[in-house]
C-alpha cells in the first residue's frame, strides 16, 4: 500500500518555501525539510501507490518526472519533484532517488572496490574511474555507486540528453534551490552526484543533500575535499546497519556529513534499515519540532492562518462566535488503540485531523473541547459546542487498533469519518482499515485518512458537505 497518499503532506509541507539558496536553516526548517525529503523518498519506491501519486500530484500542480537508463554497469531511474504553482525563485526542486530494489541494485552494491575520484567534465570522470594504479590516498568511491552515479546522470539517454547537463543548466539559470535525496543506495547516490556537480563547477550554495540510511561512499580523501564544500544533512536510525556496512566489510571508507540520529519507533517491527522507519521518525519529528511539543489539533489549527473565513469573518487563528453557513467544526478525535501502541496516539491524531482540515475552508477547532467518555455523549457535547462557535456541520474522526492474535507486532488501524448537521443528523460517513505490515501505526492512520478524503471529495461536488 506503501505510495498511495503521502502526497497530501507534500502538498501541505511545501506551501511555505525555503528562502532560495541557503545555507543555514534552523531547527524548524530542518525538520520541515527532512519531512519533505523522507516523503519523496518514500513515495518513489515502486509499489502500487505509485500512479495514485503522481496523479494527484499533477492535480495539485506539482510536476513528478521520472528519468530511466540502464547499461551493463546499472539500471537506473531518478524522479524530479517540483511545483509549478509556485513563483520561480521560490520552488524547492527535488531530485529523488530510489533505494536497492531490482537484482541489478544488489549487484551495484555489492561492488565494494574503490575507484579514483577526479576530473571536472564526464570524460575525465570516467579517465579517472579507470585508472588501476593510483595512490592510496587520492579521492576514491565505492565503484559500484559510482557507476550507478555515471549511468543515471552522466550517460546519455535514448532521447540523446545527459540529466547532469541539465542539472547544471537548472543550477546556472535558476534562483531555486535544488534538494537531492535518496534512502539506502539513493543516498549514496545523491551524495556522489553531489560531488561530481560541484567537481563540474556547480555552485555547492544552491544545492543540499538529504539521505536516510545512507552507506558510506568514499575514503578519507574523499570526504576532507567534499566534506567542506557540500551540504549533507545524513539521517541514522538506531540498529540501521548499513550506514556502517562498508566500513565493516571494507577499510577506508569514511562518513562526511551532518549526522542526525532518530531511534527508531518500538510500535513498528519494520527492518531497521526501512524508509517506512525513517518516513515515521521524520513525521514525529517536524509535529514535535513545528507545534513546540504541544501535540494537539488545537495548536495545530492556529498555525493555520489560510483556514480563516473571508475578511471581516475573523478575530485570529480560530473563529469568532458567529454562526457562519458552511463552518465545520472539528470535534475531538476518538482513539481506541491497543497499550503498546498508545504513544503514537498524539501523531495519529495529528496526522488525521491535519488532512481533515485541510478539505474544508472554513472549520472551527475549539480550545477547550474533549472527547466525552462514550460515543453518545460526544456527539452531544460537540453538537453544543459546534452551536455556540457559530458552525453548521460537525466532523467526527474515530481511530481504533486490534493486535494480530499470531503475531504480536501486527496490527488492524481502522478510521471513520461521520459527519452531523448541529441537531445530531448524520450526514455523511465512511470507514477504512489497514494493517501495519509494510507501514507503522502512525503512516497507516495517514493512509487509512488520505483514503478517505476521496469519499470527503465526493461528497463535496454533490453538495452534501460544504468545501
Amino acid at each position: 500500500i506503501m505510495k498511495k497518499i503521502f502526497i497530501w503532506l507534500l502538498a501541505i509541507l511545501f506551501l511555505v518555501p525555503m528562502e532560495a539558496g541557503a545555507e543555514i536553516r534552523n531547527s524548524l526548517q530542518q525538520a520541515r525539510l527532512a519531512y519533505i525529503c523522507a516523503l519523496a523518498d518514500m513515495a518513489v519506491y515502486d509499489t502500487d501507490m505509485n500512479d495514485v501519486v503522481r496523479q494527484e500530484m499533477n492535480r495539485l500542480g506539482w510536476r513528478f518526472t521520472d528519468y530511466r537508463n540502464k547499461d551493463a554497469r546499472a539500471n537506473t531511474v531518478f524522479y524530479t519533484v517540483v511545483n509549478m504553482q509556485a513563483e520561480p525563485g521560490q520552488r524547492e526542486t527535488l531530485i529523488v532517488i530510489p533505494g536497492t530494489e531490482k537484482l541489478k541494485d544488489i549487484e551495484v552494491d555489492l561492488r565494494c572496490s574503490k575507484v579514483l575520484f577526479g576530473g571536472s567534465n564526464i570524460n575525465e570522470f570516467r579517465q579517472y574511474a579507470e585508472q588501476e594504479k593510483v595512490d592510496s590516498n587520492a579521492p576514491m568511491v565505492h565503484r559500484g555507486f559510482n557507476d550507478y552515479t555515471m549511468t543515471a546522470f552522466f550517460t546519455p539517454r535514448e532521447s540523446g540528453k545527459i540529466a547532469a547537463d541539465e542539472i547544471q543548466k537548472f543550477l546556472s539559470e535558476s534562483n531555486d534551490h535544488l534538494y537531492i535525496t535518496g534512502h539506502s543506495l539513493g543516498g549514496a547516490v545523491a551524495t556522489l552526484l553531489g560531488a561530481r556537480l560541484v567537481a563540474a563547477g556547480a555552485d555547492a550554495s544552491k544545492l543540499s543533500i538529504f539521505t536516510f540510511g545512507a552507506p558510506t561512499v568514499g575514503n578519507t580523501a574523499f570526504a576532507e575535499e567534499y566534506g567542506c564544500l557540500l551540504d549533507v544533512s545524513r539521517y541514522t536510525m538506531s540498529g540501521d546497519l548499513v550506514k556502517n556496512a562498508l566500513q565493516m566489510l571494507k577499510s577506508g571508507y569514511v562518513q562526511f556529513g551532518t549526522e542526525y540520529k532518530w531511534q527508531k519507533n518500538e510500535n513498528s517491527h519494520r527492518f531497521n534499515h526501512s524508509m517506512a522507519g525513517y518516513l515515521d521518525a521524520a513525521i514525529r519529528g517536524y509535529y514535535d519540532e513545528s507545534l513546540g511539543g504541544v501535540l494537539t489539533l488545537q495548536q495545530l489549527a492556529s498555525y493555520k492562518p489560510e483556514a480563516i473565513s473571508e475578511e471581516g469573518m475573523a478575530t485570529g487563528p480560530l473563529w469568532n462566535q458567529q454562526f457562519d453557513k458552511g463552518r465545520v467544526y472539528i470535534a475531538p478525535v476518538q482513539m481506541k488503540l491497543p497499550e503498546n501502541i498508545q504513544n503514537d496516539s498524539a501523531y495519529m491524531q495529528l496526522a488525521v485531523g491535519d488532512l481533515l482540515m485541510n478539505q474544508f475552508q472554513r472549520i472551527h477547532v475549539d480550545e477547550n473541547a474533549v472527547a466525552a467518555s462514550n460515543e453518545v455523549d460526544t456527539l452531544f457535547t460537540a453538537c453544543q459546542e459546534a452551536e455556540q462557535v457559530g458552525c453548521e456541520y460537525i466532523a467526527q474522526i474515530k481511530i481504533s487498533g486490534t493486535m494480530d492474535k499470531a503475531n504480536p507486532n501486527l496490527y488492524r488501524i481502522a478510521t471513520e469519518t461521520s459527519f452531523f448537521t448541529t441537531s445530531g443528523e448524520p450526514v455523511a460517513s465512511s470507514m477504512t482499515s489497514t494493517t501495519t505490515k509494510e507501514i507503522t501505526p502512525i503512516e497507516a492512520a495517514m493512509y487509512n485518512m488520505a483514503r478517505l478524503t476521496g469519499d470527503i471529495q465526493q461528497a463535496q461536488a454533490e453538495g452534501i458537505l460544504p468545501k
